[in-house]
């Protein structure tokens, strides 16, 4: 790759050169799919900061500068969060453990039993190979080039990933937890999932994203992530992800789940690390009684900048989504929230609902909410709400006039707003997700 474009300047040049090692990597077929997404990103212009999902987030920042990974370089906190999770995996917590090392080296544990019923969890660079017929129909699917600009980045560059099928009516009955770690200061990482869940089956995936870079002064890191997701008919997913990512990170994430006849998918977004984080979550229900649940929470401290976009897209009628979105923020902390719902023509009697609420626990935080419609026929039900505000004084007061200190009040009314969000996650990383939480309430 060209690293002498300077992040200052939108209209820097900022080529894939022919002969990058990535593309060359894997099979024909693949190799085919890589140069096209190399040509796609070449040519196409770096999204005009200010129009729709760009309005709040400038894209440049999000374009590698003298990127290089260096192996083995991944921060202390890796290695006590994998030896937890072995400790969950040992316990019967978890059906199994994949550890992503910025997106180059791929480790399994536990998963042999699964292997027993055909329930494949392996290395995306191995699944290209062994199991053409599985990967081919599905991997650059729903995130690929026509995406956008940064799903090209990481059509060419990924250099490894995680693949997982689970063959008709079986179902994996504890979390399957990936835990994915990026490099220190001055890396890129370009992560890739596969997920095929077949018909009647039924699958949990926690995946997790830490690591990067502790101090700007030392440099940034970079990740730029891409999670395609297939539920067949009848089928029951459960996906959690997790951004934990360090304060000198700046984190661009893709993420599309399609869902046939009578499939079912709730999606768990969280989001508390890193500096500069763009997410993008989109579930297209194209079967009839397909359903997909979303709910987010975003808590932001320090100067961190969040901007997440999610979409139901309604492609088939009698189809079911519901969104609901938490952000809380502290500090300088800022979010922005788009969310689409979009119902097709043809698309009768589908319900839609979205709701995204906006904490601010003191001033200099700052929250966007902008709530998206596109219907085209009249056969439906639809509600969106949006609220952006402090917390209720009264009810502060109210367990304050019962002899609680007024900070202990504080945390309780935020705890009590993000319980919802909480009580969906899987039990092993609950209570993380509370000490995240309380941490970044210690000092109000």
């Amino acid at each position: 790759m060209d690293n002498d474009m300077n992040t200052d300047n939108a209209n820097s040049e900022y080529k894939i050169p022919d002969m990058a090692p990535e593309l060359m990597r894997g099979p024909q077929w693949l190799q085919e799919k890589r140069t096209l997404a190399r040509d796609a990103f070449n040519s196409s212009p770096l999204p005009r900061r200010g129009l729709h999902l760009w309005r709040y987030t400038d894209p440049n920042r999000f374009m590698v500068d003298r990127a290089s990974v260096v192996d083995s370089a991944y921060t202390e906190d890796y290695d006590a969060v994998e030896k937890v999770e072995l400790r969950h995996l040992e316990q019967g917590r978890l059906s199994g453990l994949v550890t992503d090392l910025g997106g180059r080296e791929i480790n399994r544990y536990g998963v042999e039993k699964l292997a027993e019923q055909g329930i494949l969890v392996t290395s995306l660079s191995e699944a290209v190979g062994k199991y053409k017929v599985l990967v081919e129909p599905y991997l650059y699917r729903l995130v690929n080039s026509a995406t956008g600009k940064f799903e090209a980045l990481n059509g060419a560059l990924w250099n490894d990933g995680i693949f997982i099928y689970v063959p008709r009516g079986k179902s994996v009955a504890k979390p399957l937890h990936l835990l994915r770690e990026a490099g220190r200061e001055n890396s890129a990482q370009f992560p890739r999932l596969l997920i095929v869940v077949d018909q009647g089956s039924e699958l949990t995936v926690i995946d997790e994203y830490g690591g990067g870079s502790h101090k700007m002064e030392k440099g940034l890191s970079y990740a730029n992530s891409a999670v395609e997701i297939f539920g067949m008919a009848g089928s029951r997913i459960r996906y959690v992800n997790l951004q934990r990512q360090t304060s000198a990170m700046n984190s661009y994430l893709t993420h599309r789940a399609m869902l046939e006849r009578d499939a079912n998918m709730l999606t768990i977004i969280l989001a508390f690390g890193g500096l500069l984080n763009k997410q993008n979550f989109g579930a297209i229900l194209s079967g009839q009684n397909a359903e997909s649940n979303m709910f987010g929470l975003t808590f932001g401290s320090g100067h961190q900048h969040f901007d997440c976009h999610t979409l139901q897209h309604h492609a088939a009628g009698q189809t079911l989504s519901n969104i609901d979105h938490k952000v809380v923020l502290r500090d300088k902390a800022r979010s922005a929230y788009t969310g689409l719902i979009k119902i097709e023509k043809n698309a009768r009697t589908c319900e839609a609902y979205q709701e995204n609420r906006n904490l601010l626990l003191n001033k200099g935080t700052r929250a966007e909410t902008i709530p998206e419609l596109e219907i085209l026929n009249e056969d439906v039900r639809c509600s969106h709400g949006a609220t952006i505000g402090p917390i209720d004084p009264m009810e502060v007061f109210y367990l304050s006039s019962r002899g609680i200190p007024y900070d202990d009040a504080v945390r309780m009314v935020v705890g009590g707003f993000v319980e919802k969000t909480l009580k969906q996650v899987p039990d092993d990383l609950r209570e993380r997700l509370r000490q995240f939480v309380n941490t970044r309430l210690e000092k109000i």
